[in-house]
């Protein structure tokens, strides 16, 4: 048997008994089971074949409250349902994509960084000041050259990515302003940990300290960290404006995170189902980007009423770019592919 036969044999074995404690879970293994309660599980296991999917983000996020929760309606009745693991239950974003690798898990929502590892071109969606702006990045997303590199990632690791979110626009929070890249000096700066966010933090001017998300209220609590960036949506989520003073709307990277598959597992599909999984995916995806677009707005005007973190706006990103986009493309293996993408506006 060859190591692919193995990996999707391995992956159905998992697939199956995944299901199974799913299904005694719902009958209270160890407790009374009624009737009704059977008809219950009876019914379940009739509508079809159950996907997990893992990602970091808290339950009240858009990933999940808007993208998730979009792709659960819209396939109700096709014969697929997805059980959503949030929050990080079934560990980091890159053990989760591991685990999709390695058939171990259906489904994972990763950022193009840790695409990256799999195939390093994924990661240009990552590149600091990259897009002009959310429609240069939706545009991208649907373009032949995503495309091109989904299909050579799909090629290369058995990763298939099914659609492409928009998580927001990133932000640095810190307790002093940061209005340029000297700003930036000395400072302790959260990213995951993926190679390029740590890249992009020392281009515009930080030292990168890598943290899982769970962690970084603490650290910041603690003093571990002097500052993090993300989205406003993920800010709020994780409440970092109760421990930072300042968000700082530096806009350095218009990001995507992505639903991944397997191969094997998107292949294992009948067509009716993946015509519903795609159909899904498309209908989560424009979800996703107006929640996310309405919770930035929402939030930030929140943020400037109430005062809990003050919303600086004085910050000089002519100069963040400029030196982001010089430095950047001599630094990684997909310099070329950056430019590109940047001239295609």
């Amino acid at each position: 048997m060859t190591s692919t036969a193995r990996k999707i044999l391995r992956g159905a074995h998992l697939s199956v008994a995944a299901a199974a404690a799913l299904a005694l879970a719902g009958c209270g293994v160890g407790g009374p089971v009624d009737a009704g309660k059977k008809q219950e599980v009876a019914a379940a296991a009739s509508e079809g074949r159950t996907l997990k999917l893992a990602h970091v983000y808290d339950a009240a996020h858009p990933v999940e409250k808007c993208g998730v929760a979009t792709l659960k309606e819209e396939l109700a009745g096709s014969g697929i349902n997805i059980q959503s693991y949030p929050s990080g239950q079934l560990g980091s974003e890159a053990q989760a994509l591991e685990q999709v690798a390695g058939g171990a898990l259906d489904m994972s929502i990763a950022g193009p960084s840790f695409l990256g590892v799999w195939h390093e071109p994924a990661a240009v969606l990552d590149g600091a000041y990259l897009f002009d702006g959310v429609d240069h990045f939706a545009q991208t997303l649907e373009g032949d050259t995503l495309k091109r590199i989904y299909s050579e990632l799909k090629e290369k690791s058995g990763l298939q990515v099914l659609s492409g979110w928009y998580y927001g626009t990133r932000h640095v929070t810190s307790n002093k302003p940061i209005t340029t890249p000297e700003d930036m000096k000395g400072l302790k700066i959260r990213t995951p940990d993926a190679p390029q966010y740590m890249l992009n933090t020392k281009i515009m001017g930080g030292t990168a300290t890598p943290m899982a998300l769970g962690e970084v209220y603490l650290g910041l609590q603690q003093g571990v960290i002097d500052a993090q960036e993300n989205p406003v949506p993920t800010i709020a989520t994780s409440k970092f404006n109760e421990v930072q003073k300042y968000i700082n709307l530096t806009g350095h990277l218009v990001q995507a995170v992505n639903v991944v598959t397997s191969a094997s597992i998107y292949d294992s599909l009948d067509e009716a189902q993946k015509t519903a999984l795609d159909g899904a995916m498309d209908a989560a995806s424009a979800s996703v980007r107006k929640c996310v677009e309405t919770a930035e707005q929402e939030t930030l005007d929140k943020w400037k009423k109430d005062g809990s973190i003050t919303v600086n706006e004085n910050v000089d990103r002519a100069a963040f770019m400029e030196q982001a986009r010089e430095a950047l493309p001599g630094q990684v293996s997909w310099g070329e592919l950056y430019k590109e993408i940047q001239a295609s506006k």
